[in-house]
């Protein structure tokens, strides 16, 4: 990179290509120009295709709110069913971002997606594989992460959450009713049922997940500089020097995700594709490096993944010996790559910078621009990375 300037690739992919949706010609066309860098400093450099369904979260999103609402509807005529709706759409959601199921897959639009790989051999023999990564496709836009909402993204989610297991807890109840279970119907107001004075429950908490897909939901893509070019540069940035000056011990893996949007795709495809290499490696996922302060994320809560401590401690003490104090995040919201590592039990952690209140900035929104980064953000992180790698290195001589 021109003088070592790390923000340049980031300037040329926004004004060259633009936007790169998952699944798009232009995430393509990006894949294609990283995997032309590192084939400049790696021994070895493959693109590897895979399918995604780019709109899948948004999907999970349509089908939860929506079974949801139907459920709703039903409550007041057939209890049952309205149990059954709303099971379904929980559990939907449950399965899919707390265990990881690709569920709607399988019925969603699909399409091609690409990771980068690129590989530099050690000077001695393979101890341990090392993997830095980031993702180079773009978030559709999603007005909820506005700084005014986003701290209360937890807490808007969580209300629709709430609503949609006290309606199933209703309707079961009622259901029972309906079914001659008189011990349970209990009319303290009026004659009216409990289980609908109760209803007012379910219905605030669908208005919170109504709000929450009207603004998580929408076609438009954002340029994506910070989410996650700022990685994808760091990453070229540290495969050129360590093309210079190869470590012994370690193979080094410099990767590029595709479709990271719509639900850590690549990868979850590159853990599939190659888990010899995953299993005996340490990966370190960068995300969002351009603006903030640098942390480590060792645990995702939206999704209930914790991360490796053991690499965590590593990347801390690297730091420290280079003079840069990274601590410890659980992310209140969202999700890395870094995740698809740890479901399967492998060392990963993500490196990841944040705002004073440990909040994601210019997060799927429109000014995600460069002009919103630093390059002396992306030089620490690189600056990190370099002495993480050399750290690991020494450590496989013991």
């Amino acid at each position: 990179m021109k003088d070592n300037r790390l923000l340049d690739f980031v300037v040329e992919i926004c004004d060259k290509v633009g936007a790169r949706p998952p699944g798009s010609e232009a995430e393509r066309k990006t894949a294609q120009i990283i995997a032309e860098r590192l084939k400049k400093c790696c021994d070895e450099v493959v693109v590897e295709e895979f399918v995604t369904c780019p709109r899948v979260l948004q999907a999970l999103i349509d089908f939860v709110v929506y079974s949801y609402l139907v459920a709703l509807i039903l409550y007041m005529f057939f209890p049952y069913l309205s149990a059954v709706f709303v099971a379904i759409g929980i559990s939907m959601f449950y399965l899919t971002r707390f265990r990881g199921k690709e569920i709607l897959d399988k019925f969603a639009r699909k399409a091609r997606s690409q990771n980068v790989i690129g590989r530099i051999k050690p000077t001695g023999k393979v101890k341990k594989y090392v993997i830095f990564s980031g993702h180079h496709d773009s978030a559709y836009m999603m007005p909820l992460f506005q700084p005014k909402y986003l701290r209360y993204v937890p807490l808007i989610q969580n209300m629709g959450v709430v609503g949609a297991i006290s309606l199933l807890i209703l309707s079961i109840l009622k259901s029972l009713v309906v079914l001659g279970v008189e011990v349970l119907d209990w009319r303290p107001v009026f004659g009216v049922s409990i289980y609908d004075l109760l209803l007012v429950i379910p219905v605030i908490g669908l208005l919170f997940a109504l709000f929450f897909k009207l603004n998580m939901v929408t076609k438009t893509p954002v340029i994506g500089a910070n989410d996650n070019l700022s990685a994808v540069a760091v990453v070229l940035g540290l495969a050129e020097i360590v093309s210079q000056n190869r470590p012994k011990n370690i193979e080094a893996l410099f990767v590029s995700f595709g479709s990271e949007e719509p639900g850590l795709k690549g990868s979850r495809r590159f853990v599939e594709m190659h888990p010899n290499i995953a299993k005996n490696a340490y990966l370190i996922n960068l995300e969002m490096l351009g603006t903030g302060e640098l942390f480590i994320d060792v645990k995702e809560n939206s999704i209930g993944v914790k991360h490796s401590k053991e690499l965590a401690e590593i990347v801390m003490k690297a730091g420290e010996r280079v003079g840069l104090k990274v601590d410890t995040v659980a992310l209140p919201y969202g999700d890395t790559d870094a995740a698809s590592f740890s479901r399967k039990g492998f060392h990963a952690i993500t490196i990841i910078a944040l705002s004073p209140r440990l909040e994601l900035m210019k997060w799927h929104l429109p000014d995600d621009v460069p002009e919103n980064m630093s390059e002396e953000n992306l030089q620490k992180a690189l600056k990190l990375c370099k002495a993480v790698l050399e750290d690991i290195d020494k450590m496989l001589e013991n």
